[in-house]
């Protein structure tokens, strides 16, 4: 659904029908995504007791731009949407940089109940990754891959060869698969290529100046933790193997929470559980939220 804010024509991806009886789950994706992340997701039988809603940011997915490239931003853009739709007591679930969001969105707004999916704070990005943002949205895809992915999802390949049915991938000739996106050398493993597609095309089908925003606005984003609301209640899902957002139970943020009640690590995961391992991060996210 699409709804007129004060700046942008902000599109909301409903995950199921919404019902005004119920609570609501609110996806916000991170840097360079959009509303498709949650479609990667597998919410086993939340949507028979919840509204589930994907947004897309300024200038993401189907939202009119323009990218603001600043947290407090996106996160007075959320809580627009949420004042407009009278959304109560939404359970915010943040992915990386919109973990950031989710932070911000609660010291704005003392009713979202935050869940931070692979979000540390400070959230600094390396200068390789922002160059290759700059510069090559396929470089930065394969960086976020390389680094974030730890575990490929169980695809069934119908072909070794390429035209592989549901891959989006064509023409392999000596290590060179070439893609909706451009020609892409592939040195030794492209079955990886074909597992790993659901994930990089929405990077990819994204705009570099996005991509770079957003990930420049993770690095600059500071906020005052005193500020936020209910603090003690905010809630973390991490990898266990997660090199882009690692767990570290002496950061600010988490020594205000208690571990054993309000932190969940999937093991043997990266950065991208919803996509490594989906049906592990929704039991760790049923258990949390209930």
């Amino acid at each position: 659904m699409f709804i007129e804010l004060k700046n942008h024509k902000a599109h909301i991806f409903n995950h199921n029908e919404f019902d005004d009886t119920k609570e609501s789950i609110i996806l916000i994706p991170g840097a360079g995504m959009d509303h498709r992340m949650g479609n990667l997701f597998n919410f086993l039988d939340l949507p028979e007791n919840f509204n589930i809603l994907s947004i897309d940011l300024p200038g993401h997915g189907y939202t009119s731009g323009p990218v603001t490239a600043d947290i407090h931003d996106y996160s007075s853009f959320c809580d627009e949407i949420i004042k407009i739709l009278k959304i109560q007591n939404p359970i915010v679930i943040g992915h990386s940089m919109g973990g950031l969001v989710a932070l911000d969105l609660a010291r704005i707004n003392k009713d979202t109940k935050p869940i931070l999916m692979n979000t540390s704070y400070p959230l600094l990005v390396g200068e390789i990754l922002l160059q290759h943002a700059k510069g090559n949205l396929d470089q930065a895809a394969e960086f976020l891959t390389k680094y974030g992915v730890r575990v490929l999802p169980e695809v069934e390949i119908k072909s070794t060869g390429f035209g592989v049915m549901g891959s989006g991938f064509y023409g392999r000739s000596k290590g060179v698969i070439k893609s909706p996106y451009g020609t892409k050398t592939v040195e030794s493993d492209p079955e990886r290529e074909i597992k790993l597609y659901p994930l990089k095309k929405i990077f990819n089908q994204t705009h570099k100046e996005i991509l770079s925003k957003d990930l420049r606005a993770c690095s600059a984003f500071r906020i005052k933790i005193k500020e936020i609301n209910n603090l003690a209640n905010i809630k973390f899902i991490f990898g266990e193997k997660d090199k882009l957002a690692r767990f570290d139970k002496e950061s600010d943020l988490i020594q205000h929470v208690d571990i054993n009640t309000n932190v969940r690590i999937i093991e043997g995961s990266g950065h991208f559980p919803y996509f490594e391992m989906p049906d592990k991060l929704a039991l760790a996210l049923k258990d949390i939220i209930n």
